[in-house]
């Protein structure tokens, strides 16, 4: 499995645009994104990006709490 592709970003944030946190969350983890993953990525303009910053510090936030369960 290819880890931290376009195509996992471009997930991610539809999952949260989608309001689907949790499923965001967990893509991260499955994928192996960290928050300077997904700010590169946002950097990098991959179609669609997070509207907001804070989006990135919430589904990190998520991840964080999912990985330690």
């Amino acid at each position: 499995m290819s880890y931290r592709t376009h195509e996992q970003f471009q997930e991610i944030v539809e999952n949260c645009i989608n309001g689907n946190w949790q499923d965001a969350g967990r893509n991260c983890i499955e994928y192996g994104f960290y928050a300077n993953d997904l700010i590169k990525a946002n950097e990098e303009g991959i179609y669609p990006t997070f509207e907001e910053d804070t989006d990135i510090a919430i589904v990190i936030e998520i991840a964080t709490r999912l990985r330690y369960e």
